[in-house]
């Protein structure tokens, strides 16, 4: 996955007028990336080539445009794969170096085991204020495995917050979460991994 880094090139800003395609001739080079929303609020979703299972799907807002929405996103980027923008008119994709210091802290995106967090069994808790009125309302957690070809999926909510996963090298972990305290931005936002022993 490294490699994939090592692909990356951060752009200018974009205005959105259709699909964003990743490749040499696409608007963007395959790559890990930290997306930034500079204007308008709304979806992304996407159409990966070959990894169907690490789905393209968040909510983002520049900044000022809602709190509850993160105006950055992490997304790890393929060749051939195809971004869909609705309701947001600007960003831009500033590369992640190629080498980053792991942390048990992950904002909002995906993520790589033994690049970004290492390999282990957490506990799952947040920086966050979750709305218990809203027992559903959190961090939702996909982790892909390339090689079985797998997802396993997890959420941290006010109904369910004490959650435990198992993570192995070269997984891919991708985090979205549901903002319910207008008065702190998603972009602060992080899911916290504490160790088992």
């Amino acid at each position: 996955m490294n490699r994939v880094a090592e692909n990356s090139k951060s752009t200018d800003e974009i205005y959105v007028t259709g699909d964003v395609t990743v490749g040499e001739k696409g608007d963007v080079k395959a790559g890990i990336y930290d997306l930034e929303i500079t204007g308008g609020s709304g979806n992304i979703t996407g159409d990966r080539k070959k990894v169907d299972l690490l789905f393209i799907n968040w909510v983002a807002g520049a900044p000022g445009s809602s709190s509850d929405f993160p105006s950055k996103i992490r997304l790890i980027l393929f060749d051939g794969d195809i971004l869909h923008f609705s309701n947001i008119s600007k960003i831009k994709f500033n590369a992640v170096p190629t080498k980053v210091q792991t942390s048990n802290e992950l904002g909002i995106g995906e993520y790589i085991v033994g690049r970004d967090i290492k390999p282990g069994t957490y506990k799952l808790s947040t920086n966050m204020n979750m709305d218990p009125q809203f027992d559903n309302l959190g961090w939702e957690v996909r982790i892909y495995n390339d090689l079985t070809r797998s997802t396993k999926e997890q959420r941290l909510a006010p109904g369910n917050l004490d959650v435990a996963v198992k993570l192995e090298e070269g997984e891919i972990i991708s985090t979205s979460f549901d903002n319910t305290d207008h008065d702190i931005s998603s972009d602060e936002a992080r899911l916290i991994f504490t160790e088992l022993n």
